[in-house]
């Protein structure tokens, strides 16, 4: 390796790790002795070719010792503001990884929002200089599993910091994540240690997680790393394999800083959304949960269970009060079908009303939880001819918890009204057809179904309960049932704000079947 002297403004530092530099003041100049190094540790500096110069966690937290942590921010970072909804899937109170986290403000911030938050970081000063300036009192402990770790965490849990080597980190120490936030980790990490580090990331975040990752953009001749010019067909070589890669924005970050100190003219900062590519089949429903695309009975039995019940209300539907005249042809008593019934209040008040009342549900516990809710003690008995089909029934109220496409007019005959609020809006698109058949042969020829549905921009949300616009009603109902439209209101809910939408329309529809020609 040979030397050269050179008169550059700036100041190489050596250490037996590694080599950084230091720039003076705007206009001065020192001489520096520079190495001509191999390309393997090569450093960028103003034309000198650096693209591999790799610095440990001993030099980074130098820096910290030395003060040169130009990377921190005072404030939240303005990027983590607009899309941590996108991050969390619009959530409370998930789990968010934030690697190489420093004293980062987004910690404190993201906890405030109610968030769990779990950084990484290597620097104990950086950790300890959290803690004082956020106000907070830590516990500190050891970390048995993790090498050399410790662990400090606030008194309410939602902040925990771990003082180790990120490579030693592992989902052994604190599970996965429902999403990471990374400002200045991946632009930070050696660019030899990235396809490990996209690793270690992927194996930390859940299947339905989400990784917001903002790197930058510049002439590296220019300035030597870290951070790292990264620009987006490098995010793609390095998530594209296995995760969706959403470019969100791309906006102008040079700052006087970059201008005097880096020499730059230039400087872009890149803003992603990153998901993993799920299997064939799946999605991630508005719970943040993996499922099958393809809702299936046991599927809603899993939501019940979990208390993923959104759809359930508290009260009555004002729709079959104010037009159940209209479904009953005002009639003082007849039979009501209500199709995948779940637990709702509807059915017992349609009993209040003198009516006879017949739900359909395939899960069990809701089943249960109705007659216990009104106070009403069923007999249970099995279903002939249904396997596994069984029967509550209290007085006027009838329960069939079954699948609904086993349920037939053989089972219990045909019925004077429909009533579907929660029902064609649930099934799986690709079986409309076939449950639009199976109500058809369930109503009594001069029966009436009144039909609730909704609309609204399903890119935003995956269903259920999936839009249903007036079209679709007309193509599966059209060429034998009389379609009236009753009303078009404003069906937006607090959760379905959660979820991300701005608008949700209500349709009530009431039909009836043609005379058979």
């Amino acid at each position: 390796m040979s030397w050269t002297l050179i008169a550059r403004p700036c100041l190489l530092l050596f250490s037996s790790r590694t080599i950084t530099r230091r720039l003076t003041s705007p206009g001065q100049t020192s001489l520096s002795l520079v190495p001509q190094f191999p390309v393997q540790s090569s450093v960028n500096f103003r034309g000198i070719s650096t693209a591999n110069v790799s610095m440990s966690p001993e030099d980074w937290d130098a820096r910290w010792t030395e003060g040169r942590i130009g990377f921190h921010k005072a404030e939240v970072n303005t990027c983590l503001q607009k899309y941590v909804d996108d991050m969390t899937r619009r959530r409370q109170k998930v789990k968010v990884l934030v690697p190489l986290c420093g004293k980062s403000v987004d910690i404190k911030w993201l906890a405030d929002q109610g968030h769990t938050v779990v950084g990484v970081e290597c620097s104990l000063q950086a950790v300890e200089a959290f803690f004082q300036e956020s106000g907070l009192t830590p516990t500190i402990r050891d970390v048995p599993n993790l090498k050399g770790g410790k662990l400090f965490q606030s008194q309410d849990g939602k902040v925990s910091l771990y003082v180790c080597d990120f490579y030693d980190f592992s989902r052994d120490v604190e599970g996965d994540f429902d999403a990471v936030w990374d400002r200045g980790s991946f632009v930070a990490i050696n660019s030899t240690d990235r396809k490990r580090y996209v690793d270690l990331i992927l194996s930390l975040m859940k299947l339905s997680g989400c990784c917001l990752l903002v790197t930058l953009e510049y002439d590296q001749s220019k300035h030597a790393p870290p951070p790292h010019s990264i620009p987006p067909s490098d995010v793609q070589d390095s998530y594209g394999a296995k995760c969706d890669v959403r470019l969100l924005e791309s906006v102008d970050g040079l700052t006087e800083r970059h201008r005097t100190g880096w020499g730059l003219s230039s400087l872009l900062e890149h803003s992603y959304l990153i998901t993993p590519k799920l299997p064939e089949g799946q999605t991630v429903n508005k719970y943040g949960e993996v499922e099958n695309l393809l809702v299936t009975p046991e599927d809603w039995e899993v939501r019940w269970g979990k208390g993923h019940t959104g759809f359930h209300k508290s009260e009555v539907c004002g729709s079959l009060q104010k037009y159940i005249a209209d479904m009953t042809g005002g009639r003082s008593e007849v039979r009501v079908l209500v199709p995948l019934c779940g637990k709702t209040l509807d059915m017992k008040w349609l009993v209040d009303q003198g009516h006879t009342v017949v739900g359909v549900e395939f899960a069990k516990q809701p089943v249960e939880e109705l007659f216990q809710e009104n106070n009403m003690t069923p007999t249970v008995s099995d279903v002939p001819g249904m396997p596994n089909g069984k029967l509550y029934q209290s007085g006027k109220l009838s329960v069939y918890c079954c699948d609904f496409f086993d349920f037939t007019s053989e089972v219990a005959g045909q019925f004077d009204a429909v009533w579907d609020r929660a029902s064609l809006i649930a099934i799986n698109t690709a079986d409309r057809e076939r449950y639009a058949a199976s109500i058809t042969s369930l109503l009594k020829c001069d029966g009436h179904y009144l039909l609730e549905t909704l609309e609204y921009d399903q890119t935003k949300m995956n269903g259920p309960p999936y839009t249903v616009p007036g079209q679709v009603v007309e193509q599966l109902y059209g060429a034998k049932w009389d379609i009236r439209h009753l009303e078009t209101g404003d069906g937006m809910t607090a959760n379905a704000r959660k979820w991300g939408l701005q608008w949700m329309t209500k349709n009530v529809q009431l039909l009836s079947l043609k005379p058979l020609s």
